[in-house]
């Protein structure tokens, strides 16, 4: 599935790179919250304390402009959810691959986005000197930002506010992530 969308992104880039003369780039970073939909993660993850916990998300984007008001964009996004007590330590990953649209809909530069999430989530986890890794199955889910961009109308490099509601299904449950981040763009 992963080698798919891949493929298909590849493609779509390929043939649609010419035909926009408005392209760009945007990468940021924030922060947030996960509610695990396993029953398992989290009795796990409640073993250590939330005192020592960071929680860390990163994305990059790619940005091809259809027209004033919507944008194509594909990139991906990372979360880093990483628990610790002492030597014990229980680091949860959760990155995908994204594609979808932004809208402006003439507010200034506020804007709203979907995207298609194809991902998953490797957790690293240390008990006891006891090691081991896991990785949930690939998901497909979807991600939803509203936010405000200060580059909009403009051809320099500006920053966005943006926050962002991603649900990705992990087997039976669904995990479900919120975060805050501050990016840097250039589009236009």
């Amino acid at each position: 599935m992963k080698k798919k969308f891949l493929i298909l992104s590849a493609l779509l880039s390929l043939f649609a790179l010419p035909a926009f003369s408005n392209t760009g780039f945007e990468f940021g970073i924030g922060s947030g919250y996960v509610s695990y939909g396993d029953s398992g993660t989290r009795y796990r993850n409640n073993l250590l304390s939330k005192e020592n916990q960071s929680v860390i998300a990163s994305d990059a984007a790619f940005l091809l402009q259809m027209n004033e008001n919507l944008i194509f964009s594909f990139g991906g996004d990372a979360l880093f959810d990483l628990r610790w007590k002492g030597s014990d330590h229980i680091y949860m990953i959760d990155y995908a691959f994204l594609a979808g649209f932004r809208i402006y809909p003439n507010l200034g530069g506020f804007f709203a986005s979907v995207n298609y999430a194809l991902g998953r989530r490797t957790d690293f986890i240390s008990f006891d000197n006891n090691k081991d890794h896991d990785s949930t199955k690939w998901g497909n889910g979807f991600k939803f930002d509203i936010g405000y961009d200060f580059s909009y109308h403009l051809s320099s490099f500006a920053p966005i506010i943006a926050a962002s509601l991603k649900s990705m299904p992990r087997g039976g449950s669904r995990d479900t992530i919120f975060c805050v981040s501050l990016k840097l763009t250039k589009h236009k």
